[in-house]
């Protein structure tokens, strides 16, 4: 049985931001170059990181429609914030698997059918893949970040994610090595029902007690470093958008400033 491994970090920017960025941030990381998404939405660049996984800073176009970016379902999330995580697969044909085991699970949530996508990187190569994100009972899409989204290749992944062909990118000022673990809370009143879904996902050791509910992912580079764990807990309230959080883990513990506002430590 395949395990999933932590793909990437979604973070929101402005357009503005995503054309500065490599001034903005060379003193922390080396900003590899994205691209345009296939829709003609959004663009991204990323920073990659040692262990494979890389955090996505994309943004809308600045003439982007409003109403096509209000039915994105990033379109609503606040800049400058960790809005989404992805997994994937060593392939596609292992999803089905992930699919009927959430299904068996009984849980109020289910992941769509994979729906393809891609963009164009800035040297022209064709990327392509597909997506697959969770939906409630009713079928309507739940609030990003809250269970991970699915991205798995169809082109090969070091052509989305350069991080071994171009080791020098991943050799960062700040000396962060990986992704070392990755919270998230969200309303009370989901935390069973996310809880189950977070279980069929990792079978067979599934949470480790009581809350906030823990799971063990691997990374792409198959890396021991660092404590590769996502935490599940409840927020205060029971409205409001999930949050994510993410630890680096890297050669000087501290924390980085990734963007104004967000502040991420390291260990």
């Amino acid at each position: 049985m395949s395990r999933p491994s932590l793909d990437h970090i979604v973070v929101l920017i402005s357009h503005d931001t995503l054309l500065t960025l490599s001034d903005r941030l060379q003193h922390l990381f080396f900003v590899a170059p994205g691209g345009t998404h296939a829709d003609g939405l959004t663009s991204n660049r990323l920073i990659l990181l040692p262990d494979g996984v890389y955090i996505e800073l994309i943004a809308f176009a600045k003439d982007a429609d409003p109403e096509q970016r209000r039915k994105h379902r990033w379109g609503s999330r606040k800049e400058n914030t960790i809005i989404d995580w992805a997994l994937t697969l060593p392939s596609e044909r292992d999803f089905a698997a992930i699919q009927q085991r959430v299904l068996a699970s009984n849980a109020v949530f289910s992941y769509q059918n994979p729906v393809a996508g891609g963009r164009k990187r800035d040297d022209g190569a064709i990327l392509e893949w597909v997506v697959s994100a969770a939906r409630d009972a009713q079928g309507n899409a739940i609030s990003p970040g809250s269970l991970p989204f699915w991205c798995l290749d169809r082109t090969p992944r070091n052509l989305r994610v350069p991080y071994q062909e171009q080791p020098d990118l991943t050799q960062h000022p700040s000396g962060v090595l990986g992704i070392s673990s990755l919270s998230v809370s969200v309303p009370e009143a989901q935390l069973s029902d996310l809880s189950t879904v977070y279980d069929a996902i990792y079978p067979p050791a599934g949470s480790t007690g009581l809350p906030p509910l823990n799971w063990h992912y691997e990374v792409p580079s198959g890396s021991s470093v660092g404590k590769h764990n996502i935490s599940l807990s409840a927020n205060e309230g029971d409205e409001g958008e999930p949050v994510v959080r993410l630890t680096f883990h890297g050669e000087t513990p501290g924390q980085v400033e990734l963007l104004p506002g967000l502040i991420i430590a390291v260990e």
